[in-house]
Formats: structure tokens, sequence, C-alpha cells
């Protein structure tokens, strides 16, 4: 793999490869961003709550996978 570093500006989100490298890259490329910008509270995505199981009492219940997939 090969490294090449170089300074550009995102221009609606997309970030351009300077002339001189645009030969160098014709396949795929691993991309690794910095930036001396702290995010801004809009950019910070909130973390999704993760749903946790519940209890329900299943005793007493039968499932019928003929009547489950029925077509009326």
């Amino acid at each position: 793999m090969q490294a090449v570093e170089f300074e550009t500006k995102v221009e609606n989100g997309v970030i351009p490869i300077p002339y001189q490298y645009r030969d160098t890259f014709s396949d795929d490329v691993r991309v690794i961003v910095l930036t001396d910008e702290k995010p801004s509270q809009e950019t910070i995505k909130p973390k999704k709550k993760k749903i946790h199981s519940i209890g329900i009492d299943m005793t007493g219940y039968k499932f019928n996978r003929e009547e489950a997939n029925e077509r009326r």
C-alpha cells in the first residue's frame, strides 16, 4: 500500500484529489481524514438508544404457521 499526503478543501461533501495524484489512484483507496477544526454540535450525531428485550408471558400460546401464512 502506498501513502500520499496532501491538503485539500472539501467541496459539497467531496474530497477532490489534486491533479498530480489523479493518475496514481486508479483502484480502491483507503481515506483517513484529519482536521484541525473541532466538530460543531450540529455535526455530532446523537447515540442511538439500544432496544432491550422485554418479558412477555407466552404460557399457553401456540403458534400456528399455516394460520399465520394464510392469505385472505
